[in-house]
């Protein structure tokens, strides 16, 4: 064990050593900090962040269209509207994901029983009122994450809860969708993204993946078959990578943002997986046009190995929330919920 702890200690020290130009830079000093009490311990969901916006929803099942479900803050921690998600024909609504357009209305996905007795999943849209202004039903499909694509349209990764809800594209696990016209494109076939992970045959679930809307892309990290996705927003062509993980010792992600600039970073973390020890830290995410296998590239002062009995040292990022702007938004041991960092250096792009 000893020896271990040594290796893996040293690994990340080089990780963080290498040489500028070549890595992926390295991160700040935290530019500001904020604590969200409501969102982030007040209801024991983890709070979305989307374009610098805390995002927090109730559990509970809602009855009422007049009852507020979600809370968004700006990146000050200032507490600026409250959304009554509320789709058409519902009779009531649960919450699954929630995220932010980029005028700073609330997305909130999830499923709903409809009057009919029909329980089908949905995405929502509120104004900046907080009233749901437009909603398209998923079918069979219930969205796990949810995003706005840089022309007003939403992009979700889920699952379907069963084998055929009478859609063109029945069993994809990433779907676009527009509020006018409902489902325009599907990607990545349930059996393709299929794995075997803490079982004896292959499965799926979208919980523990992320998906991300950039500028000019859509980003996948698929935590069952180690993969990063991307959809190309003009073309709509998609191009899958394996990552090669041995630079993060085999971890999963807890974490993907994409920048404004259009770099793409993941936290790895040993609690991904539910070890009590491993390496920890931000990674960039390389995926080069006519490769196969994407690099994961330390950001230097991110990284650190955790054994599982100390406690990691003041200022340890514990958690990737997203990316406002140029800065991710970060969990720092010992700072507030959400602290801002730059990075600096390393490559400009992906």
């Amino acid at each position: 064990m000893a020896v271990t702890l040594l290796a893996c200690s040293c690994s990340a020290l080089q990780a963080q050593s290498q040489p500028q130009g070549t890595d992926a830079g390295r991160i700040s000093e935290t530019v500001r900090s904020v604590s969200y009490p409501e969102a982030v311990y007040g209801h024991g969901i983890m709070p979305d962040v989307d374009r610098g916006f805390v995002i927090h929803h109730d559990f509970e099942i809602n009855y009422s269209p007049e009852t507020p479900m979600v809370v968004m803050y700006d990146n000050t921690g200032k507490r600026i509207r409250e959304g009554r998600i509320w789709p058409q024909g519902a009779g009531s609504v649960r919450i699954r994901r929630t995220a932010a357009t980029r005028d700073g209305a609330i997305l909130a996905g999830g499923w709903a029983i409809l009057k009919d007795g029909s329980s089908p999943g949905y995405i929502a849209k509120t104004d900046l009122a907080g009233n749901t202004v437009q909603s398209v039903l998923t079918g069979s499909f219930k969205p796990e994450q949810i995003c706005e694509g840089p022309d007003g349209t939403i992009w979700s990764l889920g699952k379907s809860s069963s084998p055929n809800d009478g859609q063109e594209h029945d069993t994809n696990v990433l779907r676009h969708y527009s509020f006018e016209k409902g489902l325009l494109h599907g990607y990545l076939a349930e059996d393709s993204v299929k794995a075997q992970w803490h079982s004896d045959r292959p499965w799926f679930s979208p919980f523990g993946s992320y998906l991300r809307c950039g500028k000019d892309k859509i980003s996948v990290y698929l935590e069952f078959t180690d993969e990063y996705v991307e959809v190309d927003t003009s073309s709509f062509e998609l191009t899958r990578w394996m990552l090669d993980e041995s630079a993060v010792q085999h971890e999963k992600a807890e974490g993907l943002a994409v920048t404004g600039n259009g770099n793409l970073y993941a936290y790895f973390s040993a609690h991904a997986t539910a070890h009590a020890e491993g390496l920890n830290g931000l990674y960039q995410i390389k995926a080069k046009s006519g490769s196969s296998i994407a690099e994961l590239i330390p950001v230097a002062g991110s990284t650190s190995f955790q054994d599982g009995k100390n406690r990691p040292p003041s200022g340890t990022v514990v958690y990737l929330w997203g990316a406002d702007g140029n800065q991710l938004v970060v969990w720092r041991m010992d700072e507030r919920d959400v602290s801002w960092v730059d990075v600096i250096g390393g490559e400009a792009t992906h």
